[in-house]
């Protein structure tokens, strides 16, 4: 603020300080050229930041899909497993019974009681016709 005196005046006057116009277009020009800098440095800035963690979002994603489906796969795995185990006892069982083993052993291996004959006949009408 520049105080100046009224002629022939006792009172002062305070006016602000006047900005030299020569230097006010230049200025301002390089004053837009920072400020444009700025922004592109702080926009390049937030664009690498915001790769970076969509990046990292889409391998979060990716693992989890990929956890996800392992998952199902190895649910249905143990479920025929379990099956299986449940097949696997219910034969134990049987075969503590003596009359279901030798069934099984002369199915299986194909032996006989001492004088019984044994015949192979097909399982189906296909077999028979081929």
């Amino acid at each position: 603020m520049e105080v100046h005196k009224l002629a022939n005046s006792n009172v002062s006057v305070l006016e602000p300080k006047s900005k030299k116009t020569s230097m006010q277009p230049g200025r301002s020009k390089y004053e837009r050229k920072i400020h444009k800098h700025r922004l592109v440095a702080i926009g390049i800035v937030f664009a690498i930041v915001l790769l970076g963690l969509g990046s990292q979002i889409v391998k979060a994603n990716m693992t989890y899909s990929s956890t996800q489906q392992s998952i199902t796969v190895n649910k249905k795995k143990l479920s025929k497993q379990k099956a299986a185990q449940s097949d696997l006892k219910i034969e134990i069982n049987q075969l503590q019974d003596t009359n279901y083993l030798k069934k099984y052993v002369r199915e299986k291996y194909m032996y006989s009681k001492p004088g019984e004959l044994v015949y192979n006949l097909p399982d189906s009408v296909n077999e028979i016709q081929k």
